[in-house]
């Protein structure tokens, strides 16, 4: 029996996704995750990628939740998501 070839997981997503949402930040006005969606597509390797990024800049000083809302996004079905803001901009990254 020969070893089959291991799929290497796609983890350039979740760096676009966090660069991206620091550009929406700056922008200074609210966002979703559908805007996240709309700018780099679906996550990869799974949909479920998206939470923890906005996780990420929460807890990086850069966004802070200032609504609910429902997803647009068809295949979400009008799931739950927040509208986010970026705080005043500032360099985050060391």
């Amino acid at each position: 029996m020969t070893a089959q070839p291991m799929a290497l997981e796609d983890t350039t997503w979740r760096e676009e996704a966090l660069e991206n949402v620091e550009k929406l930040a700056r922008q200074g006005k609210r966002f979703t995750a559908d805007t996240l969606r709309a700018e780099i597509g679906r996550p990869a390797p799974h949909q479920n990628m998206v939470g923890p990024i906005f996780t990420t800049a929460q807890r990086r000083g850069l966004i802070t939740k200032v609504a609910n809302a429902n997803s647009r996004v068809k295949s979400r079905n009008g799931g739950h998501q927040y509208e986010w803001i970026g705080n005043t901009w500032r360099d985050h990254r060391g």
